[in-house]
């Protein structure tokens, strides 16, 4: 019970730190204060530890867990913007559609980088952060933090060692 209470807190750390990392970057760096974009550069931020944990084999429950912390936040998220209940479902399922097939999408894309292929990353965050002047320096942030997170063993992507 211990050992569960420990990962299920670690990460909750993990998601926190996500979530930091998505506000702080949004904040400093980018000029366009859209809300999507803040939403989008999240699930890009979440998509990379998913996809991370995925490579390197951690095991299927901790990424469920991540996965459904995400959902409930999401619910919380849509009730809180005004959301009604009766209606939470149908929402939830488009938005949680649409995740997986960026997750799907970007996994797959990440995995081309790391073999080093051409990726056509570019292109896809142009379609997908169409509010983004510039998608060079997502392009950017995206291929620093696949190259820190490949560095990383086991040990050190708990102590959060993640993101530059």
């Amino acid at each position: 019970m211990i050992f569960l209470n420990s990962k299920k807190r670690k990460l909750n750390n993990i998601y926190s730190k996500i979530s930091e990392q998505s506000k702080q970057y949004f904040f400093l760096k980018q000029k366009n204060k859209d809300v999507y974009f803040f939403i989008d550069f999240f699930q890009i931020n979440f998509i990379l530890i998913l996809w991370y944990m995925k490579t390197k084999n951690f095991e299927d429950k901790n990424i469920d867990y991540l996965i459904n912390r995400y959902i409930k936040d999401l619910e919380g998220l849509v009730i809180e913007l005004g959301g009604s209940e009766t209606s939470l479902r149908k929402k939830i399922r488009l938005i949680i559609g649409n995740f997986y097939g960026k997750l799907y999408k970007y996994s797959d894309v990440f995995d081309k980088i790391v073999r080093k292929k051409n990726t056509g990353l570019k292109n896809i965050i142009k379609k997908d952060f169409k509010s983004l002047s510039d998608p060079n320096f997502l392009e950017k942030y995206i291929k620093k933090n696949i190259s820190q997170l490949m560095k990383l063993d086991e040990n050190e992507f708990w102590n959060m060692n993640f993101f530059i």
